[in-house]
């Protein structure tokens, strides 16, 4: 689990905590900043699982090219070649072959 998950939770709880007491107390500056800090703790939480669902992502990838290279190799080579029909389908393409000029 990553820290910003954990500071993220603590924050969010913190945030509702004070958006309580400003509620109960009647201090409308109170309640908002506790409602922004939970969703400031919201958003902190959401960017730590993503980091952590990153990082496991990536480090299946990695393993994937060090256990198969030439697959991945291949994988790339038909990716390249794929892009490049998809973007260059469509012109028309022209090619000029003129002859050589006559040597004296």
């Amino acid at each position: 689990m990553n820290e910003e998950i954990l500071e993220g939770g603590l924050r969010q709880g913190a945030g509702h905590a004070e958006q309580v007491i400003g509620d109960a107390v009647g201090d409308l500056g109170l309640s908002l900043h506790g409602r922004v800090q939970e969703l400031a703790g919201k958003v902190q939480s959401a960017y730590g699982q993503a980091k952590d669902q990153a990082a496991g992502t990536i480090g299946g990838f990695d393993a994937f090219v060090t256990e198969r290279p030439y697959l991945t190799a291949a994988i790339a080579a038909g990716v390249g070649v794929a892009l490049g029909f998809m973007f260059g389908a469509g012109r028309p393409k022209i090619i000029v072959v003129r002859p050589a000029a006559p040597r004296a």
